[in-house]
């Protein structure tokens, strides 16, 4: 599916959307404006229906402590955003398919957000208005180590407050080029090699197979490490991408920098766009379990 091939509900308020039979039943997109954002306040998908998903969002209206990151995560920053005043409006898709189809296709059009506005949407990425603490997420693991909480209006700041980063460049250039989506990347490498050369800096990365034609994967952190993760998937039966990094002559190329992770999530996230962009799909192990 491309970008022209989503069809989108016209706008309609979100308060209440998830009764009756206004939202689908199926799984989708869906993005949320308000007055009090540059551009859209959240892009998201669900595998779930949409009616679901948007009725996951009732404590923003309804509870007077901020919710916590479950059942959504983003409940936190619309919450906040409503004490602030903001009033929501939603718009959805219903898009056919896998789990990699419609995470690719959020990708895409998060990315073509930030290729419009120079910036996310105000709350992707684990992004918190200024003056709100963030609540924890919700299971029993954090409630047996009494490490629930819920967030709520803060003078402390933290990683959540700091500002994205705008687009590199351009949803283009050839996926295995020297220059791609605005980046400088270093040469292909064999990938056990590639683990040592690489360091322990944090990075975007790519890997192709051999004879590919597309990305086998993209991704951010301390690629070292990350590759070496990917390594063991390839020895594990179990794992969903375990095929894809059991392929003999797998090859990384990197690029360094100095950005915050939710940075590093913004620009993987153009990474999979632009890839969703020239194949019509997001690379072959993208979102088959783990990161």
């Amino acid at each position: 599916m491309r970008p022209e091939h989503i069809r989108w509900t016209p706008w309609l308020p979100h308060e209440g959307c998830w009764l009756g039979d206004i939202l689908p039943k199926s799984p989708g997109l869906y993005r949320l404006r308000s007055q009090m954002c540059v551009g859209l306040c959240y892009i998201g998908q669900t595998g779930r229906t949409l009616k679901e998903r948007m009725g996951a969002l009732a404590p923003i209206y309804n509870s007077t402590q901020m919710p916590y990151r479950d059942p959504h995560t983003a409940g936190p920053g619309l919450w906040a955003l409503r004490e602030l005043g903001a009033v929501f409006e939603v718009s959805v898709a219903e898009v056919p398919g896998d789990a990699p189809t419609r995470k690719g296709l959020e990708c895409l059009v998060t990315s073509m957000h930030r290729q419009e506005h120079g910036r996310s949407p105000t709350l992707n990425f684990g992004r918190m208005p200024v003056g709100f603490k963030m609540s924890s997420a919700n299971n029993r693991k954090l409630v047996e180590a009494g490490r629930r909480f819920r967030g709520g209006p803060s003078e402390e700041r933290d990683s959540s407050h700091e500002p994205g980063v705008a687009p590199v460049g351009k949803l283009d250039g050839h996926l295995f080029g020297d220059i791609w989506c605005g980046h400088r990347w270093s040469p292909w490498t064999d990938i056990q090699s590639a683990i040592n050369a690489s360091g322990r800096g944090d990075s975007l990365y790519r890997i192709r197979g051999r004879g590919d034609d597309k990305l086998v994967y993209v991704g951010e952190g301390r690629v070292g490490k990350r590759l070496g993760d990917h390594i063991k998937k390839g020895r594990d039966p179990a794992s969903p991408q375990g095929r894809f990094f059991a392929a003999s002559g797998l090859q990384a190329s990197w690029v360094m920098g100095s950005w915050m992770t939710h940075q590093r999530l913004e620009l993987e996230c153009d990474l999979i766009a632009a890839h969703v962009l020239a194949t019509g799909a997001p690379p072959a192990a993208q979102f088959l379990g783990g990161r």
